[in-house]
Parts: C-alpha cells; sequence; structure tokens
C-alpha cells in the first residue's frame, strides 16, 4: 500500500496541483475541476486495491503453513470491475496436496468467486439505484468511471435474497388505535394472455400487495402540505396467498405492541375480499371503506348531471349513514339519466359497490377515523417505480423489486443483504477447507509450532489496525 501511496504523492500530487492551479486562474466551472480530479483519484483507489491483493498473494506465497498443504500452479493475471473502474492485479492459483482441489486463495478470502466480473459494491450500487429507477440507469451509475448492462442488473435483482431484519422490542408500545391499509398495484407482465381467444394480446397483469400499519398522523413531524404517518411500518410483495401476508401483519403487531392495552385496529382499503381477509387476522379490528374510493364512485354516480344538489344529497347520505335516503338518492339519479343504458349500468354498479362497502362506510361516519392514504403509498411506493411507466415485467422481476422496495422503505441498506447473502454463499467452501487445515495443523502442532513464530513485522510488532488482525485471521485459515 505503501508504494502506491509514495508513487501518488510524488506524480499524482503535482498533477492535482497544476489542475487546481489551472481551475483558478482560467475561471473554470466547479464541475471541470470535479471531472479533472475524479480520474486521479480513481487510478489511486486502484492502485491501492491492486498493491493490497498482490501483497495478501505474496503472503501467501511465502506462508511456510500454506508449504505444507498448498502447492503452487501459476501466477494468473485477472480483472474485476469496481466501483473506481476496472481493477487488474495478479494472483497465484494453489492445489491442495491431499484432495487436489484447486484455489487462487487470494480471491477466497477477500470474497472473489471464480466467475465473478464486478466487485460486491458495484452490486449494492446498481440494485439501489434499481429500486429507484430502470435497470439501465442503475448499470450506468453501478460505478463511477464503467458501466454494466441492464441485463446484469436485471440478473442481480432476480438473484437477491431479502429478508426483513428482526425488529428488536425492549418494551411494546402502548397504544389505543392502530390503523393498517391495504392497497394493491397493477404491474403488466411480459407475457401476453393466450387463454381466449378474443383476449389474444393483451397483456396479463399481476398485482403486487402493499399493507402499512401507523399509528396515526405524527403532528410534530407534519406540515399543510404533507402529512406523515408516526411509526409506520411496511409489508408487502407478490403473495399467492394472502393470508400469508396477513400472519407477518399480525405477527408484528403481536411484537411491538400491547395487544392488551389496544382497543381497535382500523384496516382501511377498498373493500377488497384480500383486505377484508384481514379483520379475520387481526384481533380488535373492524374494516373502514377508504374515501378514495368511495369518492370514485359518487363522481361516477353524479358528475354526468352536473347537479350540485343531487351530488350533496348524495355526500348527506354517506356521512349521515342514511341507507334509505341512500336509496332514495340512486332513484332519482337513475330517472335524470334517462335512456342511457351503458351510464346506468355504471350507475348501479356504483350503488352495488356502497352497499356492498357499507359496514366500512358506517363506521368511518360514526367515529374520528384517519383519511387512508393506502392509494397514495401505492402510488408512492409501488408505481413509480413497477406501473407508472409503459413497460413490462417478469413475475420474478415484479417479485424481487415490490420486496427490494419494501425493504428500502423500512430503512433497509442494500449492503446488508448483498453480504449476507454473499457471506451465506462463501461460508460454505471456507468452511469445508478451514475444517480440514485445523484438523491437520492440530495433529502436527508440535512438529511446526515454529512455524507459527511468523517474522512477518505487521503481524507481531506492527499496530493492531484493522490490517493486523486480518493477517491474524489469514494464517488461522490459509495454513
Amino acid at each position: 500500500m505503501y508504494n502506491s501511496i509514495q508513487h501518488f504523492n510524488e506524480f499524482g500530487v503535482k498533477r492535482i496541483k497544476k489542475k487546481i492551479k489551472n481551475f483558478i486562474e482560467e475561471g473554470k466551472d466547479l464541475a471541470d475541476l470535479v471531472l479533472g480530479l475524479k480520474e486521479d483519484l480513481f487510478k489511486l483507489g486502484r492502485d491501492i486495491l491492486k498493491e493490497v491483493l498482490e501483497d495478501m498473494d505474496e503472503y501467501f506465497r511465502n506462508c511456510e503453513i500454506r508449504k505444507q498443504y498448498w502447492e503452487i500452479i501459476r501466477k494468473d493475471k485477472t480483472a474485476i470491475l469496481t466501483t473506481f473502474g476496472t481493477l487488474s492485479y495478479n494472483r497465484t492459483y494453489f492445489k491442495h496436496k491431499e484432495n487436489g482441489n484447486r484455489q487462487h486463495l487470494v480471491d477466497r478470502i477477500v470474497g472473489v468467486e471464480p466467475h465473478d466480473r464486478v466487485s460486491a459494491d458495484v452490486v449494492i450500487n446498481a440494485i439501489d439505484e434499481a429500486a429507484d429507477s430502470s435497470y439501465r440507469k442503475a448499470g450506468e451509475k453501478a460505478t463511477y468511471i464503467d458501466e454494466i448492462s441492464k441485463q446484469a442488473v436485471m440478473n442481480k435483482i432476480h438473484n437477491i435474497e431479502i429478508v426483513e431484519p428482526e425488529i428488536k422490542v425492549d418494551k411494546k408500545r402502548e397504544v389505543k388505535i392502530l390503523y393498517v391499509e391495504a392497497d394493491e398495484d397493477h404491474v403488466a407482465l411480459q407475457q401476453k394472455s393466450i387463454l381466449r381467444q378474443n383476449e389474444k394480446g393483451k397483456r396479463n397483469t399481476i398485482m403486487p400487495k402493499l399493507v402499512y400499519v401507523h399509528e396515526g398522523i405524527d403532528f410534530e413531524k407534519s406540515n399543510k402540505k404533507r402529512k406523515v404517518l408516526k411509526n409506520v411500518r411496511y409489508f408487502g410483495g407478490v403473495y399467492n396467498n394472502s393470508e400469508n401476508l396477513w400472519l407477518e401483519v399480525s405477527e408484528y403487531i403481536y411484537k411491538q405492541y400491547d395487544v392488551d392495552f389496544l382497543e381497535t385496529v382500523y384496516i382501511l382499503g377498498d373493500g377488497a375480499s384480500w383486505i377484508r381477509q384481514g379483520v379475520n387476522w387481526l384481533s380488535k379490528s373492524k374494516f373502514v371503506l377508504d374515501r378514495y374510493h368511495l369518492q370514485k364512485y359518487v363522481r361516477v354516480a353524479t358528475t354526468h348531471l352536473n347537479d350540485e344538489a343531487i351530488s350533496q344529497d348524495l355526500q348527506d347520505a354517506l356521512n349521515l349513514s342514511d341507507k334509505k335516503k341512500l336509496t332514495k338518492v340512486f332513484k332519482k339519479i337513475i330517472e335524470k339519466t334517462g335512456d342511457n343504458e351503458s351510464k346506468i349500468k355504471a350507475i348501479k354498479n356504483a350503488k352495488r359497490y356502497i352497499l356492498n362497502n357499507w359496514d366500512g362506510i358506517e363506521i368511518r361516519s360514526n367515529r374520528g377515523i384517519v383519511g387512508c392514504s393506502a392509494e397514495g403509498h401505492v402510488s408512492h411506493v409501488f408505481s413509480s417505480r413497477l406501473s407508472s411507466r409503459p413497460k413490462g415485467w417478469s413475475r420474478k422481476g415484479v417479485e424481487k423489486m415490490s420486496k427490494l422496495i419494501i425493504y428500502k422503505k423500512n430503512g433497509g441498506k442494500v449492503y446488508d443483504i448483498v453480504m449476507a447473502q454473499k457471506q451465506k454463499k462463501l461460508a460454505a467452501s471456507r468452511q469445508e477447507i478451514q475444517e480440514k487445515l485445523i484438523k491437520e495443523l492440530k495433529k502436527s502442532s508440535n512438529r511446526y509450532e515454529s512455524v507459527w513464530n511468523s517474522n512477518l513485522t505487521v503481524i507481531h510488532k506492527g499496530c493492531k489496525t484493522g490490517l493486523y488482525k486480518e493477517l491474524r485471521r489469514i494464517i488461522g485459515i490459509c495454513g
């Protein structure tokens, strides 16, 4: 590492000073200085990485314990894309003397697999960006110099394993009212429907579901333009069985809240059967029809008449939960509509929807319930990425992306899931080799006791840095 930094001090600093001088004298834009410095600084990053990896490889070549079990086959050159650009370095190919296993030990130690072409930091950048924009843009922003293809980004998304971190609770929260809001998005799939001839060419759709739990509006953080929900937690994705989704929600509520102190759980939504199903899963819960969908059907029934009086009558019937008055108003609306059969059909459909969800309307009018924001949340959480632009998704893509979006909304870091998956994959191969080496070293501990007394300065006389600790660990693994 010292060589790369020393070289930068001798030559790189001079170039930087010259660029700064030109920037000041020529009165250039700040962007010119940023772009001018970027190349030198990224090259320094690549030089440091190259030196660290090749120094580690050289240590393995000279390691006495390694010589007992691994023999050198050859030295190879490889390249891997990092955030700093493409990194090229040399490393040694070893063969185990007993089982014939062949590996580049330095790659194994630093988590580079045999067929890796990009480092984990690039994968993290790509996945993080892909959750908010297109695969193409994610590939462009994954690294500061080069880029990866949108196909490569998609493959990384498809292969991630997203596990929501366990929430630790010291004491269950005591609240009297909880709100559970739910809705779904409609996402177009790439495959075309061939189920019916009259639907030939029609795109299939998939509906990722969204449920979020909160304690109402946080008035301290809210303002006139934007309402902030208090202690909100998101759940969702593509579910073949909605019971699994409600099971996740119920387990969260049970772990987070004192259910004995809790008085009511309001489930707000559009009345879909899967949303109403939540009442069977959450104790003390009541369904509430969200205002957005209610008003949508009110507009369907009244807008064509352009009659404020009849619109107000319908609204009064809903606000008072007066079913008789509602029926009379709908009768009057149909009479005024005339012979327009398609419109009459839409009006009757609106009436049917309202009556089918009357229980959810009654409870809203009788209690002061926070307005449902599920439709807006679906737009903000899912639609902006999945369905607002004309595109077709694969089913797996929607499943993974919806889970990734939920994970990030809950404060999860892409770094954690990428590194957890990577470590899980590497653990098996590392453990297999490590156990064999430890077993062999124990058998010959007396004979090779002197081998442990390495003269490597950084191991015995160096400061207790990260490099010191890592090399001590490597000694125990590489043997």
